[in-house]
């Protein structure tokens, strides 16, 4: 396993000639080795929520997950999909980090091919940018690690879990779908197709249709059969990394994904999980999980840090726990500079992940069993349910929650 201290131009694998060579997948022939972590570790969920280009960081963080606790279930969504399925897919350690240093950052923000130039100006009708090239680096470490499809993240026999989930782990997908038929079938190519989609937004925009209205949670696989019922018996089939860059892909800026109902001929429309909520969980209703939930996040400003925040946060993860780590300069930055980060500056956030962790990671985890434990002793027994508050961060957010069973909105800017 790669030593915490050795430096970003460490970053190379046998026969490596630069750097730029850790944009590929390893070569077949380097083997690829899991960890070994302690024995006896208490198994919890493990939440990742948005981190938008500050993967890295929540790799270093997901590193002392594995020491602290047995994460026997990955909760993630927007960029804490990259860490997230790669520590479910059993990336080892070292090459989580090589991995997440080499993202290909640089190619998000890149207009994609086909729009014309009035439809590169139309954000609030479709998106701009494609991470199609994000989905493909993905999926070729996954191979990599020989996980393909979501089968290949099922729970082997005898493996810990939490009661009625058969993935190790789930993916936060927000989804619309448009209040009637399309025009139309629309063909594979067509639903890929950046104009087309284009299109599919203006006429569902100018039809006052407002798919806004209609978004709901989709957790993928394990929820998908619910509200995308010909995908049920084929989700076993897609592959982790193409779910990954739907749950990445921030609407209005990215390329919504775009499929089509095959009874109804309603258009769907999947984004960003974190549109629904950036601290994701399936198990996040108001009862009590089967599991510890643990969900660490960076604090955005200053009073993230203080009491009143860890109320909030006690009030939108009742029965689990949000840790908040100060923003320190290797994770201040804008969206906008994430294409122009270095491989030492991923290395940087890496480590300043681990650091920060081990600093606070084992203590937090210590007070979440006990604090599971009594709510388990207060609550279970009588499936009691609490109202979980989620923060209308915008007005997408807003409509979203308030079409959320069980929850209530909170006016905040912050989550």
């Amino acid at each position: 396993m790669l030593d915490d201290h050795r430096t970003a131009n460490e970053f190379s694998y046998p026969g490596s000639d630069s750097l730029g060579r850790l944009w590929e997948r390893p070569p077949r022939d380097q083997a690829h080795v899991r960890d070994e972590n302690p024995a006896g570790r208490t198994p919890f969920i493990a939440v990742l929520g948005s981190s938008g280009f500050r993967a890295s960081w929540q790799t270093g963080i997901a590193d002392v997950l594995e020491r602290i606790g047995d994460p026997v279930r990955w909760d993630v969504t927007s960029g804490g999909a990259i860490p997230g399925i790669a520590a479910a897919a059993g990336i080892s350690r070292y090459w989580r980090r090589v991995m997440n240093a080499a993202a290909p950052s640089h190619k998000i923000l890149k207009p994609a091919d086909g729009l014309r130039w009035f439809e590169r100006r139309n954000l609030d009708l479709g998106g701009v940018y494609d991470m199609t090239e994000v989905e493909d680096w993905m999926a070729a470490w996954l191979a990599w690690a020989g996980v393909e499809t979501f089968r290949d993240l099922r729970y082997e026999p005898g493996d810990a879990a939490p009661a009625d989930v058969s993935h190790r782990a789930g993916i936060c997908v927000s989804l619309w779908r448009t209040a009637k038929p399309y025009p139309a079938r629309c063909t594979e190519r067509q639903l890929r197709d950046p104009e087309f989609i284009h299109r599919a937004f203006r006429w569902a925009f100018y039809g006052r249709q407002f798919p806004l209205r209609t978004f709901r949670p989709v957790w993928v696989p394990d929820t998908v059969g619910e509200h995308l019922p010909w995908l049920k018996n084929e989700i076993d089939d897609h592959s982790p990394a193409f779910w990954a860059r739907v749950s990445m892909s921030q609407w209005p800026a990215c390329l919504p994904t775009v499929l089509q109902d095959p009874r109804s001929r309603q258009l769907v429309f999947l984004i960003d999980g974190g549109h629904i909520d950036n601290q994701p969980s399936l198990f996040n209703d108001g009862r009590v999980p089967p599991l510890p939930l643990l969900n660490p996040r960076l604090a955005q400003n200053r009073r993230q840090g203080g009491p009143q925040q860890r109320r909030r946060d006690s009030r939108r993860m009742p029965f689990g726990r949000v840790v908040r780590f100060d923003v320190t300069p290797e994770t201040d930055f804008g969206s906008l500079k994430g294409g122009h980060l270095t491989l030492a500056d991923r290395d940087a956030m890496w480590r300043r992940g681990v650091l920060q962790g081990r600093q606070r990671l084992t203590g937090e985890f210590s007070a979440l069993i006990r604090q599971h434990a009594a709510a388990r002793e207060r609550h279970g027994r009588l499936d009691k349910r609490l109202i979980v508050e989620v923060p209308a961060l915008h007005g997408f957010q807003a409509i979203a929650t308030a079409r959320r069973p069980g929850t209530r909105r909170c006016l905040d800017n912050r989550s």
